[in-house]
């Protein structure tokens, strides 16, 4: 009976160590001190785009600087009807080079300029 109390507390013991360790390396919260949204202060970005494909609610493009770099835009309620009557007309194409103005951070489109190819 002995052996059962001593091995049980060593185990009690170990699992107190083992908690205090997680513990003290949790990273302290304080909802006092949070920073300001960024997106909010910031300027939009102008930044060059390829277009992979055009719906008539978003825009997907490629960056023409990095190939690997893939966005997906919805459009700003300021530019939204411009976009659709865009698209109605046929819309960008692939391949199409368009400047698009966004925020880092951010999936929405504030202003696009490029031209429309025609539908192939």
């Amino acid at each position: 009976m002995t052996r059962n109390k001593t091995y049980a507390h060593l185990c009690a013991a170990a699992l107190l160590i083992c908690f205090a360790v997680v513990v003290s390396f949790t990273p302290e919260v304080n909802a006092q001190s949070a920073p300001a949204p960024a997106s909010q202060t910031e300027k939009p970005v102008k930044a060059r785009f390829e277009v992979l494909h055009m719906l008539y609610q978003s825009l997907q493009v490629r960056s023409l600087t990095d190939m690997r770099e893939i966005h997906t835009f919805t459009y700003a309620p300021a530019i939204r009807d411009k976009m659709q009557s865009i698209f109605n007309a046929g819309g960008y194409q692939y391949g199409d080079q368009v400047v698009v103005w966004y925020k880092h951070g951010e999936d929405v489109a504030y202003k696009i300029k490029g031209k429309p190819s025609k539908p192939k």
